[in-house]
């Protein structure tokens, strides 16, 4: 009985190192994919504003891109347009942050289930130490 219980502690906090590992990697293809699109920004011919904003689906039409921001959570590029609207820059796939928040609650969750699980294995080794 012992052993099945160490074996799903192990499992669980396995499980929740992956997610954690995963949360960790999505993040930062994300801050890769925006730091790329902004490091092309300040190179080249033609290069401000970014081409991503002025090439963007779902630009506003006929407005005229004057620069961008970057956000850091959730990760994406806002476009500004010279009258004050923003749009996302799409270069920041859309599934990236809602993968992001599922990954980062798996781990919550995962380690908090850990830690109560290694709580009452301690708890029943004191119980069954002290008969």
């Amino acid at each position: 009985m012992a052993e099945q219980g160490a074996a799903e502690s192990t499992l669980l906090r396995g499980t929740a190192i992956f997610a954690a590992s995963a949360t960790v990697v999505l993040y930062l293809l994300g801050l890769l994919l925006a730091g790329f699109a902004v490091s092309e920004v300040g190179s080249g011919t033609n290069s401000t504003p970014m081409h991503q904003c002025v090439y963007a689906s779902n630009a506003p039409e006929g407005a005229q891109v004057e620069t961008h921001e970057v956000r850091y959570l959730p990760v994406h590029i806002l476009c500004r347009t010279t009258d004050g609207r923003m749009f996302n820059s799409g270069v920041v796939p859309s599934w990236l942050n809602p993968a992001l928040a599922v990954s980062f609650a798996a781990t919550v969750a995962l380690a908090a289930a850990a830690f109560v699980q290694a709580d009452r294995r301690a708890a029943a080794r004191q119980a069954s130490a002290r008969s």
